[in-house]
């Protein structure tokens, strides 16, 4: 076994947090800062073996630590009590989902994904509010929650998830719009539920909002979103009718993503 690790495992079993700390700290790269993904899912299993009375509290003072790799290890570990402490679990993970430090908010998002997918009954009316906050990060991190959710393709969760995205497609924020439709719709959602999203599409392209349709022709700059380009016609008819030269610029840009991945040019 690794330094780290023992030294990792030995402060586990102690409760001492800052000797947690300080074994995932020795594994940071100085081009980040944190530690490498790989280090922190092993990190994560680690910590999911423990069985302590004391393993809640600990992943607690993780997230509450200043050290952005403890978060980011200890939201997604916090996840697997949402049964039990769901409104704790709620409270941290929305503070962490608003962090300053990009990486965190990263981490914090896939971790929502995982409460979303695990207690989807439970979890959706949480995201349906954080959906309607004024913290762009809060929002942003509902739309990556979704997109990581979806990859389940449950069926139950695509039209309650479109629901939510119907409002956001308006949503001015560079930080929400650059992750839904050209990311989240664009490169997950309408591969996983095609049908169900073209059939929204349909109906979101009448919206004369400039924002909801640069979002729309958006998802089809996207490698996924290209693919369902042909079953679109009717929507792309009623984009490439639009003047407005912020819609015109995505049109544009989908149509040449299109054609470069049928003609190869």
């Amino acid at each position: 076994m690794s330094d780290w690790k023992q030294s990792f495992l030995e402060s586990i079993q102690q409760g001492v947090v800052e000797g947690v700390v300080k074994a995932l700290d020795s594994q940071s790269t100085t081009h980040a800062g944190t530690a490498p993904s790989k280090i922190k899912n092993d990190a994560i299993k680690l910590l999911r073996k423990t069985n302590s009375d004391t393993l809640y509290p600990l992943i607690l003072q993780l997230c509450g630590h200043e050290n952005p790799t403890a978060q980011e290890v200890g939201a997604i570990c916090l996840t697997d009590f949402y049964r039990s402490q769901s409104s704790e679990v709620n409270r941290v993970l929305y503070r962490l989902a608003d962090s300053d430090n990009w990486e965190v908010r990263e981490w914090v998002a896939s971790a929502c994904g995982l409460v979303l997918e695990k207690h989807f009954h439970d979890y959706f009316p949480v995201m349906a509010e954080w959906s309607r906050d004024v913290s762009e990060n809060i929002r942003r991190a509902v739309v990556l929650a979704m997109m990581y959710a979806g990859k389940s393709r449950n069926p139950e969760f695509i039209d309650p998830f479109l629901d939510i995205i119907e409002p956001l497609l308006s949503d001015r924020s560079r930080y929400v719009r650059d992750n839904l439709g050209p990311f989240a719709i664009g490169n997950a959602l309408i591969k996983y539920y095609p049908t169900q999203v073209l059939k929204r599409l349909d109906t979101w392209v009448n919206d004369e909002d400039e924002q909801v349709r640069w979002n729309i022709a958006m998802i089809f700059s996207a490698a996924e979103g290209a693919k369902f380009a042909h079953e679109s016609q009717q929507v792309f008819d009623i984009l490439s009718s639009d003047e407005r030269p912020y819609v015109k610029k995505a049109v544009s840009k989908a149509i040449k993503n299109i054609n470069k991945r049928t003609t190869g040019s």
